[in-house]
């Protein structure tokens, strides 16, 4: 197709292999099938996948769904969506959870979770006691501001701001636009959490044969929509259970928690596999309950809503520990027996005890979705094999694979592993991690500006700064935390982004963590990367299980699919967070000589693979190595 023909993109010249990006798309829903494209940073993956599906979905009336991780994700979809109106008009929405958008202050007071607000929202909007919902009946001012909305893209921020200025609730109006716009942008939960998807299509005004599905960074998907379905209950529920019968006098619930304490004490200690169907039946029996399992369950659920319930008429949190026990137990005795879900018993010493319901296959909650719709595009920079991704993820195998090539040249970028380091675990000493920090200081050293040190776990972390690492650098160092709220995660990324422009800081995070994969660092926001070594999971029986699944799905691969690919996609992903626009140029140091090893470097992307250098176990090769490399680029761009 000529440039010309491409009437949805916006800009007047395409990055290298861009149009390439915008064909693949368009023939994958034209042909009403899926594609799945690995594509390296820097490729304009989001304008080329609009433009190209605008194409398509408009000739064959079809809408857009552009789902996403991270709300950073979805603005930058009404952003392209914004250049692209200039040139053509088109229509887009970013939606958030009910949970972001409420702007009623007494449910916010009230609520410390969505599950919450959910709860409280449905509980004042039945009952006509929300004046933001109550005020959507003025009809002329609703036609007006969708009338405002559905001529341009808008964002969540943009509406939320725009309807608490008006005093409507802005969720409800989300819901109102939404079967009117071109591209709706929105978070993976509205489409693969089954207990949110169902309402959620309900409000699309067509049914999901109408909608065509992009899957940006779609390397997370299997693992986040595991999470989706599983579950967890922590001791602490169990015992507050037992206080909340005892207060609204419910004897068999008591005995019942009571017994389960008992039961689960008694357990070994660590990690390890059990029944939640034969944990209830025993609980049952010890505790003289001569009722049959199930309709315990669900009588103390409906128990639980009258608690609920009696709450929030006295103005309470509506909040019931005895709802959750049945809610929890209610799922394990649902998902006992199925191959495709394990439940878990954990009891470590200084963590309180807790149960997991697992889900162990994406494709639980992935397959209804992606069988209806009529064709999908799965996009990210380290799919590097396709395979894996389609098969866990359920595509037809006839599904379109495209891997194109990275934009960057090799003056841009400079890819070492060192030799004589390991964070494997019989490796690990203060001597490995003293070794560590002095080949870090001379990365710092050498690096014009900002630095990102991206570790494979916080105990990686721990050791790095026990060997005196803030000391061995000379630039400022900026400490990602294990538990810290995302508005103060936000403030500290933000300075150690301005310090590229005062001599520059280090940035010190965990591997799969919001640094490393939910943050874009252009420019001189970090020149360099170092990868301290390789993610793997710690061994537990949830990763065994998740292993012996895949073996059973996939016979050879379940090492492969439960295991390592997740793990280098991980560390593919920080590698890549220097390298965004075209200009860039930057280092990845992987301070694990395992990534050099044939078998691990396969896993890699190729654009990292293929420019992979070994470098040998000497002080000061290093510094020498990225200094030069920084040297010889600026000497080019004179």
């Amino acid at each position: 197709m000529l440039k010309e023909s491409w009437k949805f993109f916006p800009y007047p010249s395409f990055k290298p292999n861009q149009e390439q990006l915008l064909s693949i798309v368009y023939k994958a829903i034209n042909s009403r099938s899926h594609a799945i494209i690995d594509g390296a940073s820097g490729l304009g993956k989001t304008v080329g996948s609009l433009a190209g599906a605008l194409q398509a979905s408009k000739e064959q009336g079809l809408v857009i769904l552009y789902a996403a991780r991270t709300y950073k994700e979805l603005d930058r979809v009404i952003e392209e969506l914004e250049v692209i109106n200039r040139k053509e008009q088109v229509t887009g929405l970013s939606i958030r959870g009910r949970s972001e958008m409420c702007i009623n202050e007494g449910v916010l007071r009230f609520s410390n979770d969505p599950r919450t607000v959910m709860e409280l929202c449905s509980d004042l909007t039945k009952s006509g006691k929300c004046a933001y919902y109550e005020n959507l009946e003025d009809a002329g001012m609703i036609r007006a501001l969708m009338d405002d909305f559905l001529h341009k893209p808008t964002g969540a921020s943009t509406l939320i701001s725009e309807s608490k200025r008006l005093e409507i609730c802005p969720y409800e109006m989300a819901k109102l636009l939404l079967p009117h716009v071109d591209v709706i942008a929105l978070n993976y939960a509205y489409l693969f959490s089954s207990s949110i998807r169902e309402n959620f299509i309900k409000k699309l005004g067509r049914p999901l044969s109408q909608h065509v599905l992009i899957l940006d960074e779609a390397h997370n998907l299997p693992e986040i929509v595991s999470e989706f379905e599983s579950d967890h209950l922590t001791l602490s529920t169990i015992n507050s259970s037992i206080e909340e019968a005892e207060k609204y006098g419910k004897p068999t619930v008591k005995r019942f928690s009571d017994s389960l304490l008992e039961l689960l004490s008694e357990m070994a200690e660590g990690e390890h596999i059990v029944d939640l169907k034969s944990v209830v039946r025993d609980a049952l029996r010890m505790a003289r309950i001569d009722e049959d399992l199930l309709y315990f369950l669900e009588e103390i659920h409906a128990f639980g809503e009258s608690i609920k319930s009696l709450q929030l008429s006295k103005g309470k949190v509506p909040r019931s520990y005895i709802h959750r026990l049945g809610e929890f137990f209610l799922k394990g005795v649902e998902t006992s027996g199925r191959s495709d879900f394990i439940h878990l018993l954990t009891k470590e010493e200084d963590l309180p005890l807790r149960l997991d319901i697992i889900a162990l296959d994406p494709r639980t909650s992935t397959s209804e979705v992606l069988d209806s719709v009529a064709a999908t595009v799965s996009m990210s920079g380290t799919l590097e094999d396709m395979e894996s991704y389609r098969a866990v993820m359920g595509l037809p195998e006839d599904t379109i694979k495209t891997a194109l090539p990275s934009p960057f040249t090799e003056e841009q970028v400079l890819v070492l592993s060192c030799k004589g380091v390991s964070t494997l675990y019989e490796k690990r000493s203060p001597e490995i991690y003293k070794r560590m920090v002095s080949k870090i200081s001379e990365v710092v050293r050498s690096t014009p500006g900002n630095t990102g040190i991206f570790c494979s776990s916080y105990e990686v972390m721990e050791g790095l700064l026990e060997a005196d690492l803030q000391k061995s650098i000379t630039k400022p160092l900026f400490v990602e935390k294990q538990k810290s709220r995302s508005l103060e995660q936000d403030r500290l990324v933000e300075e150690f982004k301005d310090m590229s422009k005062h001599g520059g800081a280090v940035l010190l995070g965990v591997l799969g963590g919001r640094f490393s994969e939910g943050e874009d660092y252009p420019g001189d926001e970090m020149n360099s990367v170092i990868i301290v070594g390789v993610p793997y999971p710690k061994p537990s029986a949830r990763v065994n299980a998740q292993i012996k699944y895949y073996e059973s799905l996939f016979p050879n691969k379940g090492m492969e699919y439960g295991y390592i690919i997740p793990a280098m996609r991980r560390a593919s992903q920080a590698a890549g967070r220097p390298f965004r626009n075209l200009d860039d140029r930057g280092v990845i140091v992987f301070l694990d000589y395992r990534f050099s090893t044939k078998y691990l470097k396969r896993f890699l992307p190729c654009w990292i693979s293929s420019k992979l250098i070994t470098v040998e176990d000497s002080e000061g090769v290093l510094e020498k190595i990225v200094l030069e490399f920084y040297s010889n680029y600026s000497k080019s761009k004179k």
